[in-house]
Protein backbone atom coordinates (compact mmCIF):
# COMPACT_ATOMS: atom_id res chain seq x y z
CA UNK A 1 0.00 0.00 0.00
CA UNK A 2 2.04 2.80 -1.24
CA UNK A 3 -0.66 5.36 -1.21
CA UNK A 4 -0.45 7.52 1.67
CA UNK A 5 -4.44 8.89 0.88
CA UNK A 6 -5.15 5.03 0.50
CA UNK A 7 -3.09 4.40 3.98
CA UNK A 8 -4.57 7.48 5.79
CA UNK A 9 -8.29 6.46 4.87
CA UNK A 10 -8.03 2.71 5.44
CA UNK A 11 -6.23 3.66 8.77
CA UNK A 12 -9.13 6.48 9.77
CA UNK A 13 -11.91 3.96 8.55
CA UNK A 14 -10.23 1.15 10.86
CA UNK A 15 -10.78 3.99 13.41
CA UNK A 16 -14.15 5.14 13.07
CA UNK A 17 -15.29 1.16 12.93
CA UNK A 18 -13.71 0.39 16.02
CA UNK A 19 -14.94 3.90 18.06
CA UNK A 20 -18.32 3.38 16.73
CA UNK A 21 -18.58 -0.18 17.05
CA UNK A 22 -17.66 0.41 21.12
CA UNK A 23 -20.01 3.04 21.43
CA UNK A 24 -22.69 1.23 19.72
CA UNK A 25 -22.11 -1.52 22.24
CA UNK A 26 -21.53 1.04 24.89
CA UNK A 27 -25.60 2.01 24.49
CA UNK A 28 -26.77 -1.15 23.49
CA UNK A 29 -25.83 -2.46 27.03
CA UNK A 30 -27.03 1.08 28.57
CA UNK A 31 -30.31 0.78 26.74
CA UNK A 32 -30.91 -3.19 27.85
CA UNK A 33 -29.87 -1.97 31.46
CA UNK A 34 -32.42 1.06 31.54
CA UNK A 35 -35.42 -1.38 30.14
CA UNK A 36 -34.27 -4.01 32.98
CA UNK A 37 -34.66 -1.52 35.40
CA UNK A 38 -37.92 -0.04 34.20
CA UNK A 39 -39.50 -3.45 34.35
CA UNK A 40 -38.36 -4.11 37.57
CA UNK A 41 -40.22 -0.43 38.69
CA UNK A 42 -42.90 -1.51 36.50
CA UNK A 43 -43.42 -4.64 38.56
CA UNK A 44 -43.19 -2.90 42.50
CA UNK A 45 -46.30 -1.28 41.84
CA UNK A 46 -48.11 -4.33 40.71
CA UNK A 47 -46.92 -6.39 43.74
CA UNK A 48 -47.76 -3.41 46.02
CA UNK A 49 -51.44 -3.46 44.56
CA UNK A 50 -51.29 -7.41 45.11
CA UNK A 51 -50.44 -6.80 48.75
CA UNK A 52 -53.26 -4.63 49.04
CA UNK A 53 -55.75 -6.74 47.60
CA UNK A 54 -55.03 -9.64 49.55
CA UNK A 55 -57.21 -9.63 52.99
CA UNK A 56 -56.58 -12.19 55.89
CA UNK A 57 -59.29 -14.44 57.08
CA UNK A 58 -59.16 -17.06 59.78
CA UNK A 59 -55.60 -17.01 59.61
CA UNK A 60 -54.88 -17.53 55.69
CA UNK A 61 -54.71 -14.74 52.99
CA UNK A 62 -57.82 -14.27 50.20
CA UNK A 63 -58.14 -11.88 47.35
CA UNK A 64 -60.95 -10.03 46.24
CA UNK A 65 -62.41 -11.03 42.63
CA UNK A 66 -61.43 -8.21 41.07
CA UNK A 67 -57.64 -7.35 41.12
CA UNK A 68 -56.43 -4.01 40.14
CA UNK A 69 -54.27 -5.21 37.35
CA UNK A 70 -56.70 -6.70 34.21
CA UNK A 71 -53.80 -8.47 32.50
CA UNK A 72 -53.80 -10.91 36.10
CA UNK A 73 -56.75 -12.13 34.62
CA UNK A 74 -56.56 -12.43 31.57
CA UNK A 75 -54.84 -15.57 29.68
CA UNK A 76 -52.08 -15.47 27.83
CA UNK A 77 -51.12 -12.09 28.72
CA UNK A 78 -47.73 -12.38 29.97
CA UNK A 79 -47.76 -11.35 33.48
CA UNK A 80 -48.24 -13.93 36.01
CA UNK A 81 -48.58 -13.85 40.13
CA UNK A 82 -48.73 -16.07 42.68
CA UNK A 83 -48.16 -16.51 46.63
CA UNK A 84 -46.42 -18.77 48.64
CA UNK A 85 -45.99 -19.14 52.25
CA UNK A 86 -42.74 -19.55 54.10
CA UNK A 87 -42.72 -23.31 53.36
CA UNK A 88 -42.83 -22.62 50.02
CA UNK A 89 -45.87 -23.75 49.28
CA UNK A 90 -48.64 -21.93 47.39
CA UNK A 91 -51.38 -20.26 48.56
CA UNK A 92 -52.91 -18.28 45.67
CA UNK A 93 -52.04 -17.99 41.76
CA UNK A 94 -53.11 -15.44 39.25
CA UNK A 95 -55.94 -16.20 37.31
CA UNK A 96 -53.47 -15.74 34.12
CA UNK A 97 -51.46 -18.53 36.03
CA UNK A 98 -53.70 -21.26 36.55
CA UNK A 99 -54.96 -20.66 32.58
CA UNK A 100 -51.66 -21.39 31.75
CA UNK A 101 -50.36 -24.51 30.98
CA UNK A 102 -48.70 -26.40 34.24
CA UNK A 103 -45.01 -26.36 33.04
CA UNK A 104 -45.24 -22.67 33.60
CA UNK A 105 -46.62 -22.46 36.67
CA UNK A 106 -44.11 -24.88 37.70
CA UNK A 107 -41.04 -22.69 36.57
CA UNK A 108 -42.85 -19.45 38.77
CA UNK A 109 -43.00 -21.89 41.75
CA UNK A 110 -39.57 -23.01 41.50
CA UNK A 111 -38.32 -19.23 41.43
CA UNK A 112 -40.78 -18.86 44.54
CA UNK A 113 -39.45 -21.66 46.29
CA UNK A 114 -35.45 -20.01 45.63
CA UNK A 115 -36.74 -16.61 46.74
CA UNK A 116 -38.36 -18.24 49.82
CA UNK A 117 -35.08 -19.90 50.39
CA UNK A 118 -32.88 -16.98 50.57
CA UNK A 119 -33.99 -14.79 53.19
CA UNK A 120 -31.66 -12.69 53.30
CA UNK A 121 -33.17 -10.68 50.48
CA UNK A 122 -36.87 -9.33 51.08
CA UNK A 123 -36.88 -8.46 47.42
CA UNK A 124 -35.10 -10.49 44.47
CA UNK A 125 -35.47 -9.32 41.10
CA UNK A 126 -34.08 -11.93 38.38
CA UNK A 127 -34.37 -14.01 35.28
CA UNK A 128 -36.14 -17.56 35.20
CA UNK A 129 -35.42 -20.00 32.31
CA UNK A 130 -37.38 -22.62 31.27
CA UNK A 131 -40.90 -22.75 29.48
CA UNK A 132 -40.67 -18.97 28.60
CA UNK A 133 -38.02 -16.47 29.86
CA UNK A 134 -39.36 -14.14 32.45
CA UNK A 135 -38.29 -11.32 34.67
CA UNK A 136 -39.59 -11.91 38.06
CA UNK A 137 -39.44 -10.10 40.81
CA UNK A 138 -40.54 -11.42 44.67
CA UNK A 139 -41.59 -9.49 47.95
CA UNK A 140 -41.33 -11.17 51.35
CA UNK A 141 -43.22 -9.55 54.17
CA UNK A 142 -44.10 -10.18 57.18
CA UNK A 143 -48.12 -10.71 57.65
CA UNK A 144 -49.14 -10.62 60.86
CA UNK A 145 -52.65 -12.60 62.07
CA UNK A 146 -51.47 -15.54 59.65
CA UNK A 147 -51.01 -18.99 60.57
CA UNK A 148 -47.50 -18.57 58.87
CA UNK A 149 -46.46 -15.33 59.10
CA UNK A 150 -44.00 -15.26 56.29
CA UNK A 151 -45.73 -14.56 52.80
CA UNK A 152 -44.07 -13.93 49.88
CA UNK A 153 -45.26 -12.35 46.66
CA UNK A 154 -43.70 -13.06 43.22
CA UNK A 155 -44.59 -11.43 40.35
CA UNK A 156 -43.71 -12.60 36.46
CA UNK A 157 -43.85 -10.91 33.45
CA UNK A 158 -42.25 -12.23 30.22
CA UNK A 159 -39.26 -11.04 28.26
CA UNK A 160 -40.57 -11.22 24.91
CA UNK A 161 -41.94 -7.86 24.20
CA UNK A 162 -38.89 -5.95 25.80
CA UNK A 163 -37.02 -8.61 23.83
CA UNK A 164 -38.57 -7.22 20.66
CA UNK A 165 -38.07 -3.56 21.57
CA UNK A 166 -34.22 -3.95 22.16
CA UNK A 167 -33.61 -5.86 19.06
CA UNK A 168 -35.86 -3.32 17.28
CA UNK A 169 -33.25 -0.68 19.22
CA UNK A 170 -30.12 -2.58 18.46
CA UNK A 171 -31.54 -2.84 14.46
CA UNK A 172 -31.65 1.20 14.54
CA UNK A 173 -28.70 1.95 16.29
CA UNK A 174 -26.72 -0.39 13.59
CA UNK A 175 -28.15 1.08 11.01
CA UNK A 176 -27.55 5.00 12.51
CA UNK A 177 -23.92 4.13 13.03
CA UNK A 178 -23.64 2.22 9.72
CA UNK A 179 -24.95 5.42 7.96
CA UNK A 180 -22.90 7.79 10.34
CA UNK A 181 -19.63 5.31 9.15
CA UNK A 182 -20.51 5.49 5.63
CA UNK A 183 -21.19 9.84 5.83
CA UNK A 184 -18.08 10.24 7.99
CA UNK A 185 -15.85 7.86 5.98
CA UNK A 186 -16.70 9.88 2.27
CA UNK A 187 -15.99 13.17 4.63
CA UNK A 188 -12.75 11.73 5.55
CA UNK A 189 -11.84 10.87 1.85
CA UNK A 190 -12.48 14.12 0.31
CA UNK A 191 -11.07 16.08 3.37
CA UNK A 192 -7.68 13.80 2.86
CA UNK A 193 -7.47 14.13 -1.02
CA UNK A 194 -8.05 18.32 -0.30
CA UNK A 195 -5.05 18.00 2.07
CA UNK A 196 -2.71 16.00 -0.03
CA UNK A 197 -3.51 18.34 -2.83
CA UNK A 198 -0.18 20.31 -2.11
CA UNK A 199 1.45 17.00 -2.72
CA UNK A 200 -0.30 16.20 -6.06
CA UNK A 201 0.75 19.74 -6.97
CA UNK A 202 4.29 18.77 -5.78
CA UNK A 203 4.40 16.03 -8.00
CA UNK A 204 3.05 17.82 -10.81
CA UNK A 205 5.49 20.23 -10.89
CA UNK A 206 8.10 17.23 -10.03
CA UNK A 207 6.84 16.12 -13.68
CA UNK A 208 7.07 19.23 -15.55
CA UNK A 209 10.59 20.18 -14.21
CA UNK A 210 11.92 16.41 -15.68
CA UNK A 211 10.33 17.28 -18.76
CA UNK A 212 11.61 20.80 -18.63
CA UNK A 213 8.66 23.14 -18.54
CA UNK A 214 9.78 24.72 -15.65
CA UNK A 215 13.12 25.80 -13.62
CA UNK A 216 11.82 25.35 -10.02
CA UNK A 217 8.88 24.42 -8.12
CA UNK A 218 6.31 27.06 -7.38
CA UNK A 219 5.64 28.02 -3.72
CA UNK A 220 2.93 25.86 -1.78
CA UNK A 221 0.30 27.09 0.78
CA UNK A 222 0.96 24.64 3.84
CA UNK A 223 3.49 26.04 6.05
CA UNK A 224 4.30 22.31 6.86
CA UNK A 225 5.72 21.79 3.44
CA UNK A 226 7.74 25.13 2.74
CA UNK A 227 10.55 23.83 4.21
CA UNK A 228 10.40 21.01 1.83
CA UNK A 229 9.68 22.87 -1.35
CA UNK A 230 13.01 25.66 -0.69
CA UNK A 231 14.93 22.11 0.01
CA UNK A 232 14.45 20.92 -3.29
CA UNK A 233 14.36 24.26 -5.00
CA UNK A 234 18.03 24.86 -3.26
CA UNK A 235 19.11 21.34 -4.48
CA UNK A 236 17.98 22.04 -7.99
CA UNK A 237 19.67 25.32 -8.30
CA UNK A 238 22.89 23.54 -6.86
CA UNK A 239 22.39 20.71 -10.16
CA UNK A 240 22.50 23.63 -12.50
CA UNK A 241 25.17 25.30 -10.75
CA UNK A 242 26.83 22.13 -10.82
CA UNK A 243 26.14 21.38 -14.61
CA UNK A 244 27.21 24.95 -15.47
CA UNK A 245 30.39 24.79 -13.68
CA UNK A 246 31.12 21.40 -15.91
CA UNK A 247 30.02 22.96 -18.80
CA UNK A 248 32.45 25.94 -17.62
CA UNK A 249 35.13 23.62 -17.07
CA UNK A 250 34.82 21.92 -20.75
CA UNK A 251 34.90 25.25 -22.68
CA UNK A 252 37.91 26.21 -20.71
CA UNK A 253 39.82 23.01 -21.65
CA UNK A 254 38.75 23.00 -24.86
CA UNK A 255 39.93 26.65 -25.15
CA UNK A 256 43.00 25.97 -23.46
CA UNK A 257 44.08 23.20 -25.70
CA UNK A 258 43.32 24.83 -28.69
CA UNK A 259 46.78 26.82 -28.91
CA UNK A 260 48.66 24.13 -27.59
CA UNK A 261 47.07 21.75 -30.76
CA UNK A 262 47.66 23.90 -33.74
CA UNK A 263 51.12 24.09 -32.34
CA UNK A 264 51.45 20.55 -32.50
CA UNK A 265 49.41 20.47 -36.15
CA UNK A 266 51.93 22.49 -37.68
CA UNK A 267 55.19 21.25 -36.31
CA UNK A 268 54.14 18.12 -37.48
CA UNK A 269 53.79 19.16 -41.32
CA UNK A 270 57.10 20.81 -40.90
CA UNK A 271 59.65 18.53 -42.56
CA UNK A 272 61.86 18.22 -39.56
CA UNK A 273 60.09 18.62 -36.80
CA UNK A 274 61.22 19.90 -33.63
CA UNK A 275 61.13 17.46 -30.53
CA UNK A 276 61.60 19.18 -27.87
CA UNK A 277 58.63 21.78 -29.09
CA UNK A 278 56.44 19.08 -29.04
CA UNK A 279 57.43 18.00 -26.06
CA UNK A 280 56.50 21.41 -24.48
CA UNK A 281 53.36 21.60 -26.19
CA UNK A 282 52.63 18.18 -24.63
CA UNK A 283 53.69 18.65 -21.28
CA UNK A 284 51.49 22.08 -21.53
CA UNK A 285 48.22 20.00 -22.23
CA UNK A 286 48.98 17.61 -19.70
CA UNK A 287 49.43 20.43 -17.24
CA UNK A 288 46.06 21.92 -18.80
CA UNK A 289 44.24 18.57 -18.17
CA UNK A 290 45.44 18.12 -15.12
CA UNK A 291 44.75 21.68 -14.11
CA UNK A 292 40.89 21.49 -15.07
CA UNK A 293 40.44 17.47 -13.80
CA UNK A 294 41.46 19.18 -10.25
CA UNK A 295 38.73 21.65 -10.45
CA UNK A 296 36.47 19.19 -11.53
CA UNK A 297 37.01 17.51 -8.78
CA UNK A 298 37.10 20.11 -6.15
CA UNK A 299 33.45 20.95 -7.69
CA UNK A 300 32.56 16.94 -7.12
CA UNK A 301 33.33 17.35 -3.62
CA UNK A 302 31.09 20.39 -3.08
CA UNK A 303 27.77 18.10 -4.82
CA UNK A 304 27.09 17.20 -1.47
CA UNK A 305 27.10 20.55 0.27
CA UNK A 306 24.92 19.34 2.88
CA UNK A 307 27.21 16.22 3.87
CA UNK A 308 30.38 18.30 4.45
CA UNK A 309 31.39 18.55 7.84
CA UNK A 310 31.68 22.02 10.34
CA UNK A 311 34.73 23.71 9.21
CA UNK A 312 35.74 26.70 12.22
CA UNK A 313 35.90 30.40 10.45
CA UNK A 314 38.44 31.99 12.63
CA UNK A 315 40.85 29.07 12.52
CA UNK A 316 41.22 29.82 8.95
CA UNK A 317 41.24 32.72 8.64
CA UNK A 318 43.66 33.29 11.40
CA UNK A 319 45.76 30.49 8.74
CA UNK A 320 45.20 32.97 5.81
CA UNK A 321 46.20 36.25 8.02
CA UNK A 322 49.03 34.44 8.92
CA UNK A 323 49.99 33.88 4.86
CA UNK A 324 49.00 37.11 3.79
CA UNK A 325 50.88 38.58 6.48
CA UNK A 326 53.93 37.26 5.04
CA UNK A 327 52.77 38.57 1.30
CA UNK A 328 52.07 41.55 2.58
CA UNK A 329 53.70 43.11 5.81
CA UNK A 330 53.21 46.38 5.57
CA UNK A 331 49.34 45.83 5.98
CA UNK A 332 47.49 45.63 8.52
CA UNK A 333 45.13 42.58 9.21
CA UNK A 334 42.39 43.17 12.00
CA UNK A 335 40.00 40.31 12.91
CA UNK A 336 37.16 41.26 15.53
CA UNK A 337 36.88 39.14 18.25
CA UNK A 338 33.84 37.23 18.17
CA UNK A 339 32.44 33.26 19.21
CA UNK A 340 34.05 30.76 17.14
CA UNK A 341 31.83 30.18 14.29
CA UNK A 342 31.13 26.89 12.17
CA UNK A 343 30.89 26.25 8.50
CA UNK A 344 29.16 23.22 6.76
CA UNK A 345 31.75 23.95 3.65
CA UNK A 346 34.81 21.83 2.29
CA UNK A 347 37.79 23.52 3.70
CA UNK A 348 39.35 24.19 0.56
CA UNK A 349 36.55 25.87 -1.37
CA UNK A 350 36.27 28.24 2.23
CA UNK A 351 40.21 28.41 1.50
CA UNK A 352 39.80 29.84 -1.53
CA UNK A 353 36.63 32.19 -1.27
CA UNK A 354 37.87 34.23 1.72
CA UNK A 355 41.67 33.87 0.68
CA UNK A 356 40.67 35.76 -2.70
CA UNK A 357 38.72 38.15 -1.29
CA UNK A 358 41.20 39.41 1.73
CA UNK A 359 44.21 39.15 -1.04
CA UNK A 360 41.72 41.21 -2.97
CA UNK A 361 41.19 43.90 -0.31
CA UNK A 362 44.73 43.93 0.19
CA UNK A 363 46.21 44.43 -3.19
CA UNK A 364 43.63 47.39 -3.42
CA UNK A 365 43.73 49.08 0.08
CA UNK A 366 45.84 51.20 1.17
CA UNK A 367 47.10 49.13 3.85
CA UNK A 368 44.10 47.96 6.47
CA UNK A 369 42.09 45.57 6.04
CA UNK A 370 39.15 44.85 8.67
CA UNK A 371 37.26 41.37 9.19
CA UNK A 372 34.27 40.71 11.43
CA UNK A 373 31.81 37.98 12.07
CA UNK A 374 27.76 38.24 12.45
CA UNK A 375 25.06 36.43 12.96
CA UNK A 376 21.52 36.84 11.23
CA UNK A 377 18.07 35.29 11.31
CA UNK A 378 17.08 34.54 8.04
CA UNK A 379 16.73 38.08 5.94
CA UNK A 380 17.23 40.38 8.72
CA UNK A 381 20.71 40.33 8.81
CA UNK A 382 21.56 41.27 12.04
CA UNK A 383 23.57 40.20 15.36
CA UNK A 384 21.28 39.16 17.50
CA UNK A 385 21.69 36.47 20.36
CA UNK A 386 23.85 33.18 19.95
CA UNK A 387 20.55 30.53 20.48
CA UNK A 388 18.40 31.91 17.52
CA UNK A 389 21.36 32.62 14.69
CA UNK A 390 20.54 30.94 11.67
CA UNK A 391 23.68 31.70 9.33
CA UNK A 392 26.73 34.23 9.36
CA UNK A 393 27.91 37.07 7.52
CA UNK A 394 31.70 37.84 6.64
CA UNK A 395 32.44 41.18 5.79
CA UNK A 396 35.69 42.09 4.36
CA UNK A 397 36.69 46.02 4.56
CA UNK A 398 39.60 47.99 3.26
CA UNK A 399 41.06 51.42 2.99
CA UNK A 400 41.25 51.88 -0.57
CA UNK A 401 39.83 53.70 -3.55
CA UNK A 402 36.47 51.42 -2.94
CA UNK A 403 34.09 50.23 -6.09
CA UNK A 404 31.54 52.43 -7.57
CA UNK A 405 27.86 51.36 -6.68
CA UNK A 406 27.52 50.96 -10.57
CA UNK A 407 30.38 48.83 -11.16
CA UNK A 408 30.11 46.40 -7.95
CA UNK A 409 27.87 43.69 -10.25
CA UNK A 410 30.30 43.86 -12.47
CA UNK A 411 33.44 42.76 -11.11
CA UNK A 412 32.13 39.17 -10.79
CA UNK A 413 32.18 38.72 -13.57
CA UNK A 414 34.43 35.89 -15.49
CA UNK A 415 37.39 38.41 -16.82
CA UNK A 416 36.38 41.54 -15.74
CA UNK A 417 38.70 43.97 -13.94
CA UNK A 418 38.53 47.18 -13.04
CA UNK A 419 41.78 48.05 -12.07
CA UNK A 420 44.67 46.66 -14.53
CA UNK A 421 47.38 48.39 -12.34
CA UNK A 422 47.56 44.92 -10.35
CA UNK A 423 48.27 41.76 -11.97
CA UNK A 424 45.79 39.27 -12.48
CA UNK A 425 44.01 37.30 -15.10
CA UNK A 426 39.90 38.78 -13.44
CA UNK A 427 38.36 35.69 -12.69
CA UNK A 428 39.04 35.72 -8.59
CA UNK A 429 35.95 37.14 -7.79
CA UNK A 430 34.17 35.01 -10.29
CA UNK A 431 35.57 31.99 -8.94
CA UNK A 432 33.87 33.24 -5.67
CA UNK A 433 30.86 33.86 -6.73
CA UNK A 434 30.20 30.67 -8.77
CA UNK A 435 31.67 28.44 -5.12
CA UNK A 436 29.25 30.94 -2.97
CA UNK A 437 26.40 29.29 -5.44
CA UNK A 438 27.34 25.92 -4.78
CA UNK A 439 27.00 26.48 -1.41
CA UNK A 440 23.46 29.22 -1.26
CA UNK A 441 25.47 31.75 -0.61
CA UNK A 442 25.19 35.04 -1.59
CA UNK A 443 27.41 37.98 -1.72
CA UNK A 444 27.02 42.07 -2.26
CA UNK A 445 29.90 44.56 -2.44
CA UNK A 446 29.01 47.87 -0.28
CA UNK A 447 30.48 51.03 0.70
CA UNK A 448 33.19 50.50 3.85
CA UNK A 449 33.14 52.74 6.86
CA UNK A 450 37.31 52.66 6.63
CA UNK A 451 36.68 54.04 2.63
CA UNK A 452 37.09 51.71 0.77
CA UNK A 453 34.98 48.97 -0.63
CA UNK A 454 33.12 46.52 1.73
CA UNK A 455 32.23 42.85 0.58
CA UNK A 456 30.18 40.95 2.13
CA UNK A 457 29.41 37.02 2.21
CA UNK A 458 26.37 35.50 3.87
CA UNK A 459 26.16 31.60 4.40
CA UNK A 460 23.17 29.89 5.76
CA UNK A 461 24.86 26.64 6.84
CA UNK A 462 26.08 27.86 9.70
CA UNK A 463 26.15 28.40 13.52
CA UNK A 464 28.32 29.41 16.97
CA UNK A 465 29.99 26.69 18.23
CA UNK A 466 29.50 26.06 21.80
CA UNK A 467 31.55 27.83 24.58
CA UNK A 468 33.35 25.43 26.70
CA UNK A 469 33.60 27.36 29.42
CA UNK A 470 29.46 28.21 29.75
CA UNK A 471 29.38 24.44 30.30
CA UNK A 472 31.40 24.55 33.45
CA UNK A 473 34.15 26.84 33.38
CA UNK A 474 34.09 30.03 34.99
Amino acid sequence: MNSIQRRLTVVTGLVLLVFLSLTGLFLDRTYRDSIVAAIQQELQPIIYSLMGAAQERQGVLSFANGLSQPRLQQPESGLYALVADASGQVVWRSPSLILEEPALSDQIETFAQTAVSKLADRILFTTSSGVTELYCLSNRVDWEGLQQPSVTFVLCTDQQPYRQSMTQFRYELLAGFGSVQLMLSLALMLVLRWGLDPLRLIRQQLSQLEQGDRQALGAVQPKELIPLVESLNQYIAHQSALRRSHRRSLDDLSHSLKTPLSVLRLAVAEPRPDVSLMQDQVARMHAIVDQQLARVGRVAKTEAAAEQGWISVPKTLSQLMRALGVAYPDHELELARSSDWLLRIHEDDLLDILGNLIENACKYGAGKVAISLHGYIGADIQAVSETDLSGLQICIEDDGPGIEPGLASAVVRRGIRLDSREPGQGIGLAMVAELLGIYSADMRIEGSGLGGAKVIVSFEQARPKPSILSLGGE
